[in-house]
């Protein structure tokens, strides 16, 4: 992501079709990364948006990459929930493809605990787990280091555990409680 190379002219031909090769490669990515940070009703103006400052960019930066097209959509994904108010959106973990492999009771406590996490917690699971990206990859993405990526990443990670800890503790109570009512009756 550095900044050397001397810029391109935007309306040639080459620079418009390495921009769309870049463009093809990485969209279906960056849609999945707004998709799971936003509302739908965002989505389509906050990928181009992304895309738009990808192209103005595109030009001096050495070798534009996922990660580094993910700062600039976290930043268009930051500016869409201020513009939003801050709603809360659902956590949608179904394209994780978890429902395919694991049980949905399973499942739904993963998603209940993780709306329980922080922002950031969540941002780094996504990066790690969900976006696919490499440890040095996320850490770019964040702007910190490796190292205090996997600080993040574990302490995210036992943040959750707790989190569906208290979820199935819940659950076992209200199902007890269930069960002492039906033997009253």
């Amino acid at each position: 992501m550095k900044l050397h190379r001397p810029p391109r002219d935007s309306s040639s031909e080459e620079f418009i079709r390495d921009f769309e090769a870049f463009y093809r490669r990485h969209f279906v990515a960056v849609s999945r990364y707004v998709a799971r940070r936003l509302p739908p009703n965002s989505h389509d103006e906050v990928v181009a948006a992304a895309f738009v400052v990808a192209w103005k960019k595109f030009s001096d930066v050495d070798s534009p990459s996922l990660p580094w097209l993910y700062c600039i959509a976290s930043f268009e994904v930051s500016h869409e929930r201020r513009r939003l108010g801050r709603e809360l959106s659902l956590v949608a973990l179904s394209d994780i493809g978890s429902t395919d492999r694991y049980p949905l009771t399973d499942v739904m406590d993963m998603s209940t605990g993780f709306a329980q996490l922080s922002e950031g917690d969540q941002e780094v699971l996504r990066l790690v787990f969900w976006e696919d990206l490499t440890r040095i990859e996320a850490a770019e993405v964040l702007d910190c280091s490796v190292n205090t990526l996997n600080v993040r990443v574990h302490r995210a990670l036992e943040h959750l555990r707790g989190a569906i800890s208290r979820t199935e503790s819940t659950k076992g109570n209200i199902k007890n409680h269930q069960e002492n009512k039906e033997e009253e009756s």
